[in-house]
């Protein structure tokens, strides 16, 4: 599945979009306020990665959304997303809203957004 990921920097998406191939992803891990996706790209042996920073009311909120940022990863890589978020051609399309609503993330009690950003390292 080719996806188009913005970057989001202080809970806004901004210009820098990249595109890439959810096949070349190998692995999640989160912590308390970020999931990290890996993935080999070009001809480089070390992985790159595009990490997600997250909010929320308290910390097992935060702990929450890590988690649902994770489940939402996993299961794109498994299957291709549902229409709501797909643009034609099929490429999926992560941009702030799309992210949010589709991980299910929430900031319980605030305006603020869940996810507040993503460093793509290409």
């Amino acid at each position: 599945m080719i996806f188009k990921i913005t970057t989001i920097t202080g809970a806004a998406d901004t210009a820098v979009v990249a595109t890439m191939d959810m096949h070349d992803f190998v692995h999640t891990t989160i912590t308390a306020t970020t999931m990290t996706a890996s993935y080999a790209g070009g001809n480089v042996v070390a992985l790159k990665t595009i990490g997600f920073t997250v909010n929320g009311t308290n910390a097992a909120e935060k702990q929450l959304n890590a988690d649902r940022l994770q489940t939402w990863w996993s299961e794109l890589q498994a299957k291709t997303p549902s229409s709501h978020s797909m643009v034609s051609g099929g490429v999926y399309v992560m941009n702030l809203a799309s992210i949010v609503a589709d991980a299910g993330l929430t900031f319980t009690g605030a305006t603020t957004s869940p996810l507040t950003g993503t460093v793509v390292g290409l």
